[in-house]
C-alpha cells in the first residue's frame, strides 16, 4: 500500500519530531547516554550479556519516551531482571542472521552465473528486512501486558505493515544519522545503539498514539 501525499507529508512530520526528540533525549543525560551505550558495546563484545544488554536499553529508552525520570540504576534493573527473554530472543536472533549470513556468502562462492547477485541480494533483503523488524518489535515488549516476544514480533509486522511510508523514512533517517554520526569522530560508536533505541521506542509510541494500535496479551 502506497501513501497518499497527505500521508507521505504525515509521516515526514512525524519523522522531524521523533528525531528532534531523540536528540534531546541524548542531550539532555548525555553522560548516562555514553554509559549506557558503552556497556552495551562491552556485553555484545562478551556476546552472553549482549541480550540482556539490548533489552535494558530498550528498556531504559522506552521509560524515556513516556516522558519518565530514568537513569543509569534503571538500565542495571532491567539488565538483570530480564535475562530469560531476553536470550530467547537472542538465540533465534542470532539463529535468523548467521543463516541469511551465511547464505549470503555460500551463495557467492557455490553459485555460478547471473544468479547469484539476485540470490545474494534477496537474502540481504531479507537481513534488512529481519532487522527494522527488531527495530519496531522490542519496544512493543515493554508496552504489552505481557512480555511475549513472538506477540512483539506480530505487532512488530503490523505497525510496519501498516505505515510503510513512515517505516521507509524512520529507517533512513537513522540510518543517515548513523552514517554522519560515523564519520564525525565515531560518534556512532559512542551514541549509536542508544540513539537507535531512544528512536525505535518514540517510533512505537508515535505510532500507537496515531493508530490506537490493540496490544492484547497472549
Amino acid at each position: 500500500m502506497i501513501d497518499s501525499p497527505q500521508e507521505a507529508k504525515n509521516s515526514m512530520k512525524a519523522v522531524l519530531v521523533i528525531v528532534r526528540s531523540t536528540f534531546q533525549d541524548i542531550w539532555a543525560d548525555l553522560w548516562t547516554m555514553l554509559a549506557c551505550n558503552l556497556i552495551w558495546l562491552l556485553a555484545n563484545v562478551l556476546v552472553i550479556p549482549g541480550p540482556p544488554a539490548t533489552f535494558a536499553l530498550v528498556y531504559y529508552a522506552d521509560r524515556l519516551a513516556h516522558d519518565e525520570v530514568a537513569d543509569l540504576g534503571d538500565f542495571w534493573k532491567a539488565f538483570l531482571s530480564y535475562w530469560g527473554p531476553a536470550w530467547r530472543w537472542g538465540i533465534v536472533n542470532l539463529v535468523v542472521i548467521f543463516f541469511l549470513v551465511m547464505d549470503v556468502s555460500l551463495t557467492g562462492q557455490n553459485i555460478q552465473g547471473g544468479w547469484a547477485p539476485y540470490l545474494q541480494g534477496l537474502y540481504l533483503v531479507l537481513l534488512a528486512v529481519w532487522m527494522i523488524l527488531q527495530f519496531f518489535s522490542l519496544p512493543f515488549l515493554f508496552e504489552q501486558e505481557k512480555m511475549s516476544i513472538r506477540q512483539a514480533w506480530r505487532n512488530g509486522m503490523v505497525a510496519i505493515s501498516a505505515n510503510p511510508g513512515f517505516t521507509l523514512l524512520i529507517i533512513s533517517a537513522l540510518c543517515l544519522i548513523l552514517f554522519t554520526g560515523t564519520i564525525l569522530f565515531l560518534l556512532s560508536l559512542m551514541f549509536g545503539a542508544v540513539f537507535a533505541a531512544c528512536l525505535s521506542s518514540r517510533s512505537v509510541l508515535n505510532r500507537l498514539e496515531l493508530t490506537r494500535l490493540s496490544i492484547p496479551a497472549k
